[in-house]
């Protein structure tokens, strides 16, 4: 069964070079941070020591290694020798090894890429990377709502269907990848003279318009997930601060009852502005998925 059959997870994984995103594990070559968030893990390189630190790491386990070392030859015989520098070798070998591993800069490793390329989104333009952590922190805003959702929305299938809308974010910035590096090659070839005849420059013209037309509309796209990703993060951040305001209004409200001489007080207005971003809030939920629930 390949892992698109299973539940749905994302997963993203960034270096200083390329922006991961796919339906399968991810991992880093050294050292990484992984932090899971709703339905998405994501891994980022863990913090690089430097080369004096690695060498005074690997120096302080050479040290032990000898030392212990010693302790066993005065315990065994001389006979064992050999298996003893054996051991001291391994051991050095080792500790070389990893202090180059620890120095080492942390890159993306997609183990199942070659086996499953169609869950894969590699981002690697500057511009399309950035536009992708955008979507992500609008993502996150959301993520940081669903807990006080609960009883509106179930917390587990909106936190699938913000990873769904982010994998659909990695499909449209792929392709804008794509259609970049044609655009700029047309760009090239406009600008460097080569193009002499009549009818080649009719067809670049011909190209550049059609690589113009789908860069507007992969751009149109991409807004249109901003938006309502945009407009669910408003929604639920606005009824949280709604209920917040509802349920202080009510203690103060019960709390001023009791100093009242009349026994009354208006908290009508807080109640009725919960309701409307109530409403709010399943109006954007339910927009986004049927936009872009269950594509994967």
């Amino acid at each position: 069964m390949s892992p698109s059959d299973h539940p749905f997870h994302l997963w993203i994984a960034r270096d200083a070079q390329v922006t991961a995103v796919a339906l399968t594990e991810m991992r880093m070559s050294g050292r990484a941070n992984v932090r899971e968030w709703g339905s998405i893990t994501e891994v980022t390189p863990g913090k690089q020591i430097t080369g004096s630190a690695a060498s005074k790491r690997v120096t302080i386990q050479l040290i032990v290694v000898a030392v212990v070392s010693l302790y066993v030859c005065g315990l065994a015989s001389a006979a064992y020798w050999w298996l003893l520098l054996a051991v001291d070798l391994a051991l050095v070998l080792l500790a070389v090894a990893a202090g180059f591993k620890a120095a080492r800069r942390s890159i993306v490793v997609a183990p199942d890429i070659d086996l499953y390329p169609s869950i894969h989104r590699l981002l690697t333009t500057h511009e399309e990377r950035l536009s992708f952590r955008d979507l992500q922190a609008l993502a996150e805003r959301i993520g940081r709502t669903l807990p006080a959702l609960d009883g509106l929305v179930d917390p587990s299938d909106a936190a699938e269907l913000v990873a769904e809308s982010l994998w659909e974010g990695a499909a449209v910035l792929a392709r804008r990848q794509e259609i970049r590096e044609v655009r700029d090659e047309l760009v090239r070839h406009a600008s460097d003279g080569t193009v002499e005849t009549n009818r080649a420059r009719l067809d670049l013209q011909s190209q550049q318009q059609r690589a113009g037309d789908l860069w507007e509309e992969v751009n149109a796209d991409l807004a249109r997930l901003t938006s309502h990703l945009m407009a669910t993060a408003a929604a639920g951040e606005r009824f949280v601060r709604d209920q917040d305001l509802d349920d202080t209004l009510q203690r103060t409200g019960a709390a001023l009852d009791k100093l009242s001489l009349d026994g009354s007080h208006a908290g009508a207005y807080a109640g009725e502005q919960l309701a409307e971003e109530t409403t709010a809030v399943l109006t954007a939920y339910r927009e986004l998925n049927d936009l872009y629930g269950g594509k994967s």
